[in-house]
């Protein structure tokens, strides 16, 4: 028996060695196996359970290739190895390659029927791709040839609880687990299905039953803070905006402001005439910042009367802007009183003028 222990820790020093100084030692059907280790497995009574117990492990630690070439190892000595046929095709299945994965699971299946091992593996393979009758009705037939597994009958609690028969799966958590964490796990389930008020009522059962559960009253603070966190921002859209916060007086926010039609005025000929006068008192005055003389109010249109008589000079036609040609003291000079009608420039059209706007306008004539 110490001789059989010793050959087994030396097989496993080499193996070791050999995986981290070469990866080529282990190849599949390699011809160069040291001698050590050689004699150490002609001292083991089964080699091939030590091969499947180290690509278990080097599976479990993730060096997928090494547990691939243990795998093919055990096949090759032993070609009806399921355990092996399994780990194949759950390397298969990490690796993405899918149906090659089931081929894997078929054919272990093929191997052994009514295996409850395999039935399970099956299953749980189909539940990982969300197909539930399939999943169950393997999981079924696992549970059937192994009553008392307690780990299948789990496996088929979270399968059904998944596929929406909450109440068949809960009586298989019951017996896998217990009362509390039956809910427990269906509360865990519909919360990530989204059905965060079913999973709260779960959660809520499962710490009322078992208050030392922990993990319920953890996974029912985190629903309803997750149930006040929609709620905020499901409502910010809808609820009324408080108004800004305006000075005395101001408009409020909500003010509608109506466009206002605004019409155009257009400068007549008295208009002209009262700017031509207006601009000549400021000349003689020589009033600062273009205020008007203290006696303005003497102005034809300071009281709104202009006189109807009043002679308008006619800007030239080749001036776009009055402003632009002409005396600087008076723009107005460019305007030529010959064009006007006979009715404003006769001779009677300076009654009502004061004698200094006379002496301005016979100036500017």
């Amino acid at each position: 028996m110490q001789k059989t222990h010793l050959a087994i820790v030396a097989l496993m020093c080499v193996a070791l060695t050999g995986c981290a100084s070469s990866g080529s030692r282990w190849n599949l059907f390699s011809q160069n196996d040291d001698r050590e280790t050689a004699q150490a497995r002609k001292k083991l009574k089964d080699p091939r359970k030590l091969d499947l117990a180290y690509a278990k492990w080097q599976e479990q630690i993730g060096n997928i290739t090494e547990a691939r070439e243990r795998y093919q190892r055990v096949l090759h000595d032993q070609p009806q190895s399921v355990e092996a046929m399994l780990g194949l095709a759950r390397l298969d299945q990490l690796a993405g390659r899918m149906q090659e994965a089931e081929q894997g699971y078929r054919k272990a299946l093929k191997a052994a029927p009514n295996d409850p091992v395999v039935l399970d593996a099956l299953g749980q393979y189909y539940a990982s791709q969300e197909k539930w009758p399939q999943a169950i009705d393997s999981l079924r037939q696992a549970q059937s040839a192994a009553p008392n597994d307690n780990t299948v009958r789990f496996h088929l609690a979270v399968a059904m609880a998944k596929s929406g028969d909450i109440n068949g799966a809960k009586s298989h958590f019951i017996n896998s687990v217990g009362d509390a964490e039956a809910d427990y796990n269906i509360g865990l389930i519909l919360h990530d299905q989204g059905k965060l008020d079913q999973a709260e009522q779960y959660f809520l059962q499962a710490s009322v039953k078992k208050p030392t559960l922990e993990q319920a009253t953890y996974w029912l603070n985190e629903i309803r803070v997750e149930k006040e966190t929609k709620q905020v921002l499901s409502g910010s859209a809808n609820r009324s905006r408080p108004s800004m916060q305006a000075p005395a007086g101001a408009l409020p926010t909500n003010t509608n402001f109506q466009p206002v039609a605004v019409t155009e005025h257009r400068l007549t000929p008295n208009d002209l005439v009262g700017i031509q006068q207006t601009s000549g008192q400021q000349t003689a005055g020589t009033p600062l910042n273009n205020v008007a003389p203290a006696n303005a109010g003497s102005h034809p249109i300071h009281n709104g009367n202009v006189p109807s008589n009043a002679v308008p000079q006619q800007r030239s036609s080749g001036v776009n802007n009055p402003f632009a040609t002409g005396n600087p003291a008076n723009p107005w000079s460019t305007f030529n009183t010959a064009t006007l009608p006979q009715s404003t420039a006769t001779a009677g059209s300076t009654q009502g003028l004061t004698a200094q706007q006379l002496e301005q306008l016979r100036n500017q004539r």
